[in-house]
């Protein structure tokens, strides 16, 4: 069976940081679309959004930030769903940048 970038069984992985976490603009911009897709499609569930993160590839899923992984499992199955196209949303990704 092939591991999964999320599997570090037995891995040693160094200390716990156990401090608070207060969530950024950012990270709670990303779970609001994540609850309002749920709510326009029922099937995109917390198991997919698991599913989507878990197929990244290894480097991206080390190097990106929790809700960053969060939000590349969201593009997915947006796109996996047919809710958004990638050159559509690769377009609309450029259109925002340009206008910023």
């Amino acid at each position: 069976m092939a591991r999964l970038p999320s599997d570090y069984g037995g891995q040693e992985a160094g200390p716990i940081d156990k401090s608070e976490y207060e969530p950024s603009l950012f990270d709670k911009r990303v779970d609001a679309l994540r609850l309002l897709m749920g709510r326009i499609d029922p099937a995109m569930t917390s198991d997919v959004s698991r599913r989507t993160q878990e197929e990244l590839d290894q480097t991206t899923y080390d190097e990106a930030p929790y809700y960053g992984r969060w939000l590349l499992g969201l593009r997915k199955s947006l796109i996996e769903r047919g809710h958004i196209r990638s050159d559509e949303l690769a377009a609309r990704i450029g259109k925002l940048k340009t206008e910023q």
